[in-house]
C-alpha cells in the first residue's frame, strides 16, 4: 500500500502521460453502454448521463494522474460523512491503480477506467449533495425535496471533470450547513471513542441517586468520563453518588431526550449502555436525512423537530427562538413532510377527524352518555344544523355515522386558542393546547398527529411578523371576543416536519433522541445497502439529447 502512494505522488508530480486513447473509441464505448449501464458487473449510474457529458466534451478524456490522486483522497474521505468506501467503487480503482502500469494500458482498458473514475464522481457528488437513499422510497408522502434533475447532474459531473483543482471544485459545489458540519464532526469523535474501546457497561442494578453508596457508580463515572459528560475532579469516593456526578448524569440525560432529575434507573442506564456503534450508526442515519434536506432550505422557515419535541424559527438562515411541542403517538404518527404557513386562525372551532371519531369518540358516548356534553361538543349535519344527541344511533358503524362533532372556541377546547394552518392532505397543523402540564414530560409523543406548542402566542406574534399590529396586546383582545379569526401572513412561511434522532450543538456535544418511530433501522439498511443508483429526474426538457 506504501508502494502504491508513493507511485501516485509520482505519477501526479511527473510528466507521465496516458497512452492515446482515441474520441472514437470512448464514443464506441458510451455507445455501448445499456440501460441500465454496466461494466463489467457494476452498474453504472447512467449511462446517457455519462454519454452526455463526454458528447459536450468532444469525447476528449478527463482522468490524468494528478485527478485520480485528487480523487482517491476524496474517497478515502467519506466515511467521514458516513459513507462507506464501497458506494463509490472504490476497491475496482484502487485494483486498477495498483497493477502500476497505468502508463501502458491498453485504449479500451484506458476508456474502462475512464467510465469507472467519472461513473466514481458522479455518485461522489450526487450522495453528497442530495443523499445516496431515496426518502420517497421510505416514504411516499416524502416531499421535502425533489430529486435533482438529469440537467443538474450532467452539469455537476461536466464541471468537476472540466475543473483544473478538482478537490477544491469539490469544496466549493458542497456546502454544507452548519448542523451538518457539527454532526459530522461528531462522528469523528464517536469513532475515536469506538477506536479506543468503547466506554464501559454499567451493571444492572438498584436506582441509585444523590447520597448514595453503590459499586455502580464507579461504573457510571467511567462511563461519563469517556464521553465528556463527567464534571469536576476526582470523587474523593468513587463509590459515592456525590454533587458532583449528579450534575454529570443530569448534563447526560438532556443529551439523551430523558428525564432531567439525576437519577440513574433504568432508562438512563439503558442509555449508557447503548453501544458505541450503535450510536454511530444513528448519527450516520441522520447525517443522510441532513443531506435529504440542505443543499435548498430557505432562509426563512419553521422547522418541527418531531423526535427533539421541539420548534425552531429560523430567520436569515439562524434559530432565533425555540419552544417545546408534543407530537403524535406511535400509533398516530405526525408525518414528514413540507409545506408553507398560510394563515392563523384565532379562537378555531374542532370538528373532530374521522380516525378521532371512529376510534375515540364513538366507543365512549357508546360507554358514557355524558361525554360530549363534558367536553362541549355539539353533533351537527352536513349543513350544520344542530342535532340532539339524544336522538343519535351511537352505535352504527363509524363509516356509517352521519353527522359530524364540533367543538367551540374556549379555554377547553382541544386546540387552545390558536392554530397554524399549512393546509396539507394529513390535515396536520400546529395549534395551541390547554394541557400545558404535558409539556413538562420528556416523552411527548402525545398527540393524535397534530404538533402542539408550548408558547403559540409568542410564535404568532414572530411568524406574523408585525409587533405593531400583532401582539400579545392584541392577541388578547381577539380571544376575549370569542370569535373566530383569520390572520394571514404577509408571505407564506416555509414548514419543514424533520425526523432527526441526532443532531450536534458544540463541538463534541451530540444530542441524542428516542427513535420514536422506529424509522432509524430502515434508513440504516438502505445507507448500507450497496451501491444505490441516484435518483434522478429524466424529463423532455432535462433529459438526454
Amino acid at each position: 500500500m506504501r508502494l502504491t502512494r508513493v507511485l501516485l505522488l509520482l505519477l501526479a508530480s511527473l510528466p507521465i502521460a496516458f497512452p492515446a486513447a482515441s474520441n472514437e473509441t470512448l464514443r464506441q464505448g458510451l455507445a455501448t453502454l445499456g440501460e441500465p449501464a454496466r461494466l463489467g458487473t457494476l452498474e453504472l449510474a447512467s449511462g446517457p448521463l455519462l454519454a452526455e457529458v463526454y458528447r459536450a466534451r468532444d469525447y476528449r478524456l478527463a482522468w490524468d494522474p494528478a485527478r485520480i490522486a485528487a480523487h482517491r483522497r476524496l474517497l478515502e474521505a467519506t466515511r467521514r460523512d458516513g459513507f462507506q468506501r464501497s458506494d463509490f467503487h472504490f476497491r475496482e480503482i484502487m485494483a486498477w491503480i495498483e497493477r502500476g502500469d497505468l502508463a501502458t494500458l491498453s485504449s479500451g482498458d484506458r476508456v474502462e477506467f475512464e467510465l469507472l473514475l467519472s461513473d466514481s464522481l458522479l455518485r461522489y457528488l450526487h450522495h453528497h449533495r442530495y443523499g445516496k437513499v431515496d426518502p420517497v422510497a421510505l416514504d411516499a408522502h416524502w416531499n421535502h425535496s425533489s430529486p435533482p434533475t438529469f440537467a443538474a447532474l450532467r452539469e455537476d459531473l461536466g464541471q468537476a471533470l472540466a475543473a483544473p483543482n478538482l478537490e477544491a471544485h469539490v469544496r466549493r459545489t458542497i456546502r454544507q450547513p452548519g448542523f451538518y458540519s457539527r454532526l459530522r464532526d461528531g462522528l469523528a469523535d464517536y469513532r475515536a471513542i469506538a477506536a479506543d474501546g468503547g466506554w464501559p457497561t454499567v451493571p444492572e442494578g438498584r436506582t441509585v441517586r444523590l447520597g448514595d453508596q453503590d459499586e455502580q457508580v464507579a461504573s457510571i463515572r467511567a462511563r461519563l468520563a469517556v464521553t465528556g459528560d463527567l464534571r469536576g475532579p476526582p470523587a474523593a469516593d468513587p463509590t459515592l453518588f456525590d454533587e458532583g456526578l449528579k450534575a454529570s448524569v443530569e448534563d447526560f440525560q438532556e443529551r439523551h431526550g430523558l428525564v432531567r432529575d439525576g437519577i440513574v434507573g433504568p432508562q438512563t442506564r439503558g442509555a449508557m449502555n447503548v453501544s458505541v456503534e450503535d450510536r454511530i450508526n444513528q448519527i450516520r442515519v441522520n447525517l443522510e436525512r441532513m443531506r435529504w434536506i440542505y443543499h435548498h432550505l430557505p432562509d426563512d422557515f419553521v422547522l418541527v423537530d418531531i423526535p427533539g419535541y421541539r420548534i425552531d424559527l429560523v430567520r436569515s438562515g439562524r434559530v432565533v427562538w425555540t419552544t417545546r411541542a408534543i407530537v403524535g403517538t406511535a400509533e398516530r404518527q405526525t408525518p414528514v413532510f413540507r409545506d408553507r404557513l398560510a394563515y392563523l386562525e384565532f379562537n378555531p372551532t374542532w370538528t373532530i377527524p374521522p380516525t378521532i371519531l371512529a376510534e375515540d369518540i364513538l366507543p365512549k358516548m357508546q360507554e358514557d352518555p355524558s361525554y360530549l356534553q363534558a367536553r362541549g361538543l355539539r353533533v351537527i349535519d352536513q349543513r350544520g344544523r344542530n342535532i340532539p344527541p339524544e336522538t343519535v344511533d351511537w352505535h352504527v358503524p363509524p363509516r356509517a355515522f352521519p353527522y359530524m362533532l364540533r367543538q367551540d372556541p374556549s379555554d377547553d377546547n382541544a386546540l387552545g386558542r390558536v392554530k397554524f394552518m399549512f393546509p396539507n392532505l394529513f390535515s396536520v397543523y400546529l395549534h395551541d393546547t390547554p394541557y400545558r402540564d404535558l409539556f413538562d414530560r420528556s416523552d411527548r409523543a402525545l398527540s393524535s398527529g397534530c404538533v402542539r406548542v408550548e408558547d403559540p402566542m409568542r410564535l404568532a406574534e414572530l411568524v406574523l411578523d408585525e409587533p405593531a399590529r400583532w401582539n400579545a396586546e392584541s392577541f388578547q383582545e381577539i380571544v376575549a371576543s370569542g370569535q373566530t379569526r383569520v390572520v394571514r401572513l404577509k408571505e407564506p412561511l416555509p414548514v419543514l416536519l424533520s425526523y432527526w434522532t441526532a443532531e450536534a450543538g458544540e463541538p463534541g456535544q451530540v444530542r441524542f433522541r428516542p427513535d420514536i418511530y422506529a424509522r432509524d433501522q430502515q434508513v440504516l439498511e438502505a445507507l448500507d445497502g450497496g451501491r444505490a443508483r441516484p435518483r434522478i429526474v429524466v424529463d423532455e426538457s432535462t433529459g438526454p439529447g
